[in-house]
């Protein structure tokens, strides 16, 4: 299967240096390749939802397919399978009333059995289709009230920061035949019709059914706001052969379809909403209490990923040369979480933050105490210790009697109502892309935060380096 990156390029939609930087913003944002694209406003969603369409051979779940979307139809799958599958009924279709399924890629033949069990229709008369992983989820949230993670909410300011630069590897282009459509109303029904599931066994060639190979590191379809895919069997509904037809021909005929009816507004509309990452400066500035109070009810209700026991390492040593060597980006986070909890008994509680756009978003963290932390998000442009050690790369350090009002909250975040906060900036090729946030007792010895920056700093700056290779 081609890589999305090689289809965008080859289509003209994106240079190799615009997949470059998306894959690099990959190592530490998270999320897929498509979302990276979008946040850096490389790419629409559109766009992309079309070009994993022609990647995967199924229709594109676009904007206007979300407009019309029958929330009656909606209600009938339950928010646990809608959040299981990351998907979503959109409409009913044609004379047939066939069902499209809007998801994040192909959904196995269980997948879709369990699907069609709950809205109550058999399985052929299910239409399959994909949409950016941005839009699914921001739809699950408007629909099923399934909250999205700050990793895919909009950051505020400009989202476009100077990744570092590595030499840039062109990305090949590769041709790829043209995915098919998703009609957009009941009159293309005449033209459209889901391939014969016998066509699926012929192309087997009498095989076991295979799965789909894993996504690609690149194969990503975020959008500003979204699950990693399974590798799973991809099943076409069945339909009978008089209904067949070239599916070649939906991206012509639906140029000329008009969304019948008025505008759609307001909940009804299926256009994303501007929703921004909740900082710690939201609460009412006029009232301290409620703002430490905030930060204390997102530590119980939302757990930012616990490190979980990956020790590697007896001594700090050892433990920051596993660092330089992860091979991931979770694994590199991981290991400086433990690392901090092994070798500084003074730190109380650490966070990793990663700055995208005007906020550094907490991604891995821990607390002592054991109470688990919230999304923690901090503003960079209204001061504090944090954006201070962004601009200067250096290690900044404040107790309670020194620090300002937004550095207090970001320590009551962390479960101190005292002592000292300290941000230990991870700097890649002498640029700061993440910080540690560190609570502790005031004046405690932290000395082995640094080294642990350090390291983590090279095992991002090589992941980077390989991501464009």
């Amino acid at each position: 299967m081609p890589r999305l990156g090689e289809l965008l390029v080859a289509a003209g939609l994106l240079t190799p240096e615009q997949v470059e930087q998306a894959l690099r913003a990959q190592v530490l944002w998270g999320g897929r390749l498509g979302t990276n694209l979008v946040e850096l406003h490389y790419l629409e969603l559109d766009p992309l939802s079309a070009m994993l369409g022609r990647q995967q051979g199924m229709p594109a779940a676009l904007a206007r397919h979300f407009e019309k979307a029958d929330p009656a139809l909606q209600r009938l799958l339950s928010a646990d399978i809608a959040e299981r599958f990351s998907c979503l009924p959109l409409l009913r279709m044609g004379p047939e009333r066939h069902v499209v399924i809007a998801s994040l890629g192909p959904l196995s033949r269980r997948q879709l059995a369990v699907i069609a069990g709950e809205i109550g229709v058999e399985v052929p008369r299910l239409v399959p289709a994909i949409a950016a992983e941005l839009r699914i989820r921001y739809q699950l949230e408007r629909v099923y009230r399934i909250r999205r993670t700050a990793r895919f909410l909009r950051a505020r300011g400009k989202s476009v920061p100077p990744f570092p630069a590595f030499p840039v590897l062109s990305v090949l282009p590769e041709s790829e035949p043209d995915a098919p459509s998703l009609p957009t109303s009941t009159r293309e029904m005449a033209v459209y019709r889901p391939p014969d599931v016998r066509d699926a066994r012929e192309a087997r060639d009498a095989s076991e059914p295979a799965a789909v190979p894993a996504p690609a590191a690149d194969f990503d379809e975020t959008e500003p706001t979204d699950d990693d895919l399974i590798p799973i069997e991809v099943v076409a509904p069945t339909t009978s052969t008089e209904d067949l037809d070239d599916l070649s021909r939906h991206a012509v005929i639906e140029d000329y379809l008009a969304i019948p009816g008025g505008p759609i507004v307001d909940e009804a509309s299926g256009r994303e909403r501007r929703h921004y990452v909740r900082t710690i400066a939201d609460a009412p500035a006029s009232d301290p209490e409620a703002q430490a109070l905030l930060a204390r009810i997102a530590i119980r209700k939302v757990a930012v990923g616990s490190a979980p026991r990956v020790m590697a390492g007896a001594t700090l040593g050892e433990a920051t040369r596993a660092i330089r060597r992860s091979t991931s980006r979770d694994r590199v986070a991981d290991l400086v979480i433990d690392t901090l909890d092994r070798f500084a008994p003074a730190c109380d509680a650490a966070i990793l933050l990663v700055i995208r756009g005007a906020t550094a978003i907490g991604w891995k963290g821990f607390q002592r105490a054991g109470a688990g932390l919230g999304e923690i998000a901090v503003p960079m442009d209204s001061g504090g210790l944090v954006p201070r050690a962004v601009e200067l790369n250096v290690t900044l350090r404040g107790s309670t009697a020194q620090i300002e009002p937004l550095d207090e909250l970001l320590l009551a975040s962390l479960g101190r109502d005292d002592g000292d906060l300290v941000v230990v900036p991870i700097s890649i090729a002498d640029q700061v892309m993440c910080v540690i946030a560190i609570a502790t007792a005031e004046n405690a010895p932290i000395a082995c935060a640094e080294p642990i920056a350090a390291a983590a700093g090279a095992a991002f700056a090589r992941l980077m380096r390989d991501a464009s290779r």
